[in-house]
């Protein structure tokens, strides 16, 4: 797949079919962001690993707190597009976005997203009270990245992390289940990783002449991303091959997952680096059938390890 295609703008700057296809969308659907929501799906993480996938009552609750992580991210989105107007009117892409192509007015805009909040805090009250002040730790914290945290060189990009963190301890609490502390800090540097290679990505981007970055890049180096994403994907490697190892008791099968997630993480890692991915991690989901093969082939042999016992 060629960069102009991932990056989903051409050469010149011009919106490219991927772009074009998404503004037929309705401008409200694409200011919720829908596309963003399967980041969400790290709430299940907790009802899989811990054999309470298929009880119903568990899984309800996890679906549950997945809708209401959808509900608070849509509203928290809202709010960044309001304070990055501006400066995504000059971004070849972003300038598509509903509220800086004047397609929403501000106002509505606010009044959707105070909605939303309501409607997510409400949503966490019925699950129970642990989780709503987890949904409402990850709005503050979303908040304060938008507002003050984003324009902070490396702080930006451990509440990126934090926010996934955040998802996969909420989906615990929701079905009031233990967090594995291996697992929690195998998704921080996970996270961290993905938030650093979007930072590579953008400078990439950034060197070849787009307009409209964060202000941020500027204050990383070249040298300095290499190596923080060196430790990210040192750090995910281990944590999560601690936690396959800390779970062999019940699931002996489960350290065989270790070469998966390790081939997964170099595999992102080239992509990003050779093939202009990066700036938009679903892409790699959606688009790399390698990168495919290697999740599913994961997912299967963590289910087989986990709920057959072997």
């Amino acid at each position: 797949m060629s960069e102009d295609t991932v990056r989903n703008s051409t050469p010149n700057g011009e919106p490219g079919a991927g772009e074009i296809q998404r503004n037929r969308r309705p401008a409200l659907i694409r200011l919720l962001r829908p596309h963003q929501w399967s980041k969400n799906l790290l709430v299940f993480a907790a009802a899989i690993f811990a054999n309470e996938l298929f009880i119903p009552w568990s899984a309800s609750l996890a679906a549950l707190a997945f809708v209401a992580f959808c509900l608070a991210s849509s509203a928290v989105y809202i709010v960044n597009d309001i304070m990055d107007a501006e400066v995504d009117r000059h971004h070849p892409v972003k300038r598509s976005r509903p509220i800086a192509a004047g397609e929403i007015g501000v106002r509505s805009a606010i009044w959707l997203a105070a909605a939303l909040t309501l409607a997510a805090l409400g949503l966490a009250l019925t699950i129970n009270g642990p989780f709503t002040i987890t949904i409402a730790v990850y709005i503050a914290l979303v908040l304060f990245y938008s507002i003050i945290g984003k324009h902070i060189v490396i702080f930006d990009t451990m509440l990126v992390a934090v926010g996934f963190v955040l998802r996969a301890v909420g989906g615990a609490l929701a079905i009031q289940v233990p967090s594995s502390d291996w697992f929690v800090l195998c998704t921080f540097f996970a996270a961290l990783f993905l938030a650093l290679s979007k930072r590579r990505a953008e400078m990439i981007s950034q060197d070849g002449g787009s307009a409209g970055h964060r202000a941020v890049i500027g204050e990383y180096s070249e040298s300095g991303l290499a190596t923080y994403t060196a430790t990210a994907i040192a750090a995910t490697v281990i944590t999560y091959s601690l936690y396959a190892i800390d779970s062999a008791p019940l699931f002996p099968l489960l350290p065989l997952t270790v070469p998966f997630v390790l081939f997964a993480v170099f595999r992102y890692h080239h992509l990003v680096e050779t093939a202009g991915f990066g700036e938009r991690p679903e892409e790699v989901f959606l688009h790399d059938r390698t990168f495919q093969i290697c999740v599913l082939a994961f997912l299967a042999l963590s289910m087989t390890a986990i709920y057959l016992e072997l």
